[in-house]
């Protein structure tokens, strides 16, 4: 098993720095936009994103602005959102940077009719930053075709228990997933900044059927010890679970 990076890969610094400077550096944060967009145009709002956006987000990688970037669309699950738009940067300061020059670029690539429609297309967004906790990734991490992901409020008192027993638990069991090919990998955020939830996992399969044989497989290694669930479980007011497919190639 190996702990890859291939998902970190120059996720955001200041546009001044040098790019060579970050070539050794791992992200830290993962910045997600939601968007509920009218049900309507979503057809338009994938060709807006991927004739506009993707060019301009592929930019900001190779300068090094961030390390990468991707933009999903919801699937199942409970979420009021049907957009997941995401960036991954190196520090607080690079998402400034980020949003500065993405937009500026954006708004001059895109036609101002077609940019007031995809303007007045959005319902409602909310922002959430995240921390980078603990990942694992198998091999063929390119192959997404699904990612689950589920989101925890945590008893604030708890939290340093809870990320305790998530690593004796869970951990483990996500690993054995990897290695057996029922995940192509997880990723496991803290929460930074935004949001009602302060924990998440994601998952990420190559195939929906995988979903649940991942699900009986995880928790029948993790129930032998009922108490420590119990405990676990204890410590969480509430979860939700979301199913996202990706619209561009780039992961988490």
């Amino acid at each position: 098993m190996r702990r890859d990076v291939f998902f970190l890969a120059a996720l955001a610094l200041l546009i001044s720095a040098p790019l060579s400077a970050q070539e050794d550096r791992a992200a830290e944060f993962v910045y997600e936009a939601y968007y509920a967009v009218d049900m309507g145009e979503t057809e338009e709002w994938n060709r807006q994103y991927l004739e506009y956006s993707v060019p301009i987000l592929s930019q900001l990688v190779e300068e090094g602005v961030i390390e990468g970037f991707n933009q999903m669309q919801h699937q199942t699950g409970g979420d009021d959102y049907n957009y997941r738009f995401v960036i991954r940067t190196f520090d607080w300061a690079s998402i400034n940077v980020f949003w500065r020059e993405y937009i500026s670029r954006l708004t001059e690539a895109t036609p101002a009719d077609e940019w007031a429609a995809s303007s007045g297309s959005v319902i409602m967004h909310r922002d959430e930053i995240w921390d980078i906790d603990d990942m694992d990734w198998g091999e063929d991490s390119d192959e997404i075709s699904h990612m689950y992901a589920s989101t925890f409020r945590v008893n604030f008192q708890d939290m340093a228990d809870w990320n305790e027993s998530w690593d004796s638990l869970m951990r483990p069991a996500l690993d054995a997933a990897v290695d057996e090919g029922l995940l192509l990998g997880w990723v496991k955020l803290g929460h930074n900044t935004g949001g009602p939830h302060n924990a998440k996992v994601l998952y990420f399969v190559d195939d929906w059927d995988k979903i649940d044989d991942f699900f009986q497989s995880a928790f029948a290694s993790m129930g032998t010890d009922e108490d420590a669930m119990m405990r676990f479980a204890g410590m969480m007011q509430a979860h939700d679970d979301d199913i996202w497919v990706p619209i561009s190639a780039d992961v988490m």
